[in-house]
């Protein structure tokens, strides 16, 4: 869990993160205000994001357990993807701050979104080769 937290951090480019046990606790701040607030608890595996515009108004608040997957998407630098059930949490840092829940196709959710991902990557490398 240490390792996906940290992954977390650097890759939406947390400034500070609070640790306690199993739990940890992480903002992202853009320049023009907007903020991005991530709780982790790691024994449910729950996250809680609240996504704050540059005024300070609530657009976003999620509170969804659990976590099975947690990745990284080679065609969007900045963006980490939790997956919860059937769903797909997209945490975004670049260009903005953004939260996406998507659903998974109902074919594909009895497989790693993952290595769906990193194939389907692979596939369009080799395809433009």
């Amino acid at each position: 869990m240490e390792e996906t937290i940290r992954r977390l951090t650097k890759v939406l480019g947390a400034a500070s993160v609070e640790v306690s046990g199993h739990d940890a606790r992480f903002s992202v701040e853009e320049d023009g205000g907007a903020k991005l607030h991530v709780n982790i608890e790691g024994d449910p595996q729950r996250v809680m994001v609240t996504l704050r515009d540059g005024e300070g108004k609530l657009r976003c608040s999620l509170d969804v357990a659990p976590v099975s997957e947690a990745f990284e998407e080679p065609d969007f630098p900045g963006r980490v993807t939790l997956r919860v059930g059937n769903q797909l949490l997209h945490l975004d840092s670049d260009p903005s701050l953004a939260v996406e829940l998507e659903s998974i196709p109902p074919d594909q959710r009895s497989m790693s979104q993952r290595l769906l991902r990193a194939a389907a990557v692979e596939q369009e490398g080799a395809e433009g080769a």
